[in-house]
């Protein structure tokens, strides 16, 4: 049985609400141990930090979720369904790998990345707003902000910050289970060329100004409708 795009919108959105309602449960015990913790270590005061951050970051998600747009298209076929769900929940299956051996440096960098790798997801998703979706969809472009300086800084934050979860829990699993998100993570962009080209006549123009992950200068692109 093939579903109507409504109806695939709507049972996307009711799973979404319910694997992130059950991150932030798991982020809130990760919260609640951290503070309640009888033995600190060096990097407490940036883990503390961190995973709060990961909370609101998983908040604004929902929030952004239960207020989105309606889809004007959306990525036919399996693939890229396939890479939007897998990009997704990796970095899910990744922060549960039990922790590696890594030393006080490499822990103390792990930290830093991925509290500079949250805030970066906090200030995309804070421009992106209604128009965020974890399939390739165009709902509206946006092009102000971060958007003005590379067409997926959502994406390129988020490979921050998994670097350092990569690096806390440093291990072969934690290595090829990074790799696999990396690669996805480039097809769901691949993927959401495609639609934003097809959907937005303005988009070959603003890709032509902005590059499309690695930064090259600040662009100052108003956000379009």
């Amino acid at each position: 049985m093939t579903l109507s795009p409504r109806s695939e919108d709507i049972l996307g959105k009711l799973l979404l609400l319910f694997a992130f309602g059950m991150a932030m449960l798991s982020q809130i015990g990760a919260l609640r141990a951290l503070v309640q913790a009888t033995e600190r270590s060096d990097t407490w005061g940036l883990k503390l930090t961190s995973q709060f951050l990961s909370l609101v970051f998983v908040g604004m998600i929902i929030a952004l979720t239960i207020r989105r747009l309606p889809a004007r298209t959306t990525a036919t076929g399996w693939e890229p369904r396939a890479a939007a769900i897998g990009g997704t929940f990796l970095l899910i299956i990744l922060m549960w790998l039990p922790m590696g051996s890594a030393s006080a440096p490499v822990l103390l960098t792990a930290n830093i990345l991925m509290v500079v790798g949250t805030i970066g997801s906090l200030w995309c998703l804070h421009f992106l707003g209604r128009s965020f979706a974890v399939m390739a969809s165009a709902r509206e472009l946006v092009t102000g902000g971060p958007y003005g300086i590379v067409r997926h800084p959502l994406y390129f934050a988020e490979a921050i910050t998994v670097a350092g979860v990569v690096l806390a829990h440093w291990s072969l699993a934690a290595v090829l289970v990074g790799a696999a998100q990396f690669a996805l993570q480039f097809r769901r962009m691949q993927h959401e060329e495609r639609v934003l080209r097809a959907a937005f006549p303005d988009y070959a123009g603003y890709a032509q100004k902005v590059p499309m992950i690695w930064p090259r200068g600040v662009n100052t692109l108003a956000p379009q409708a």
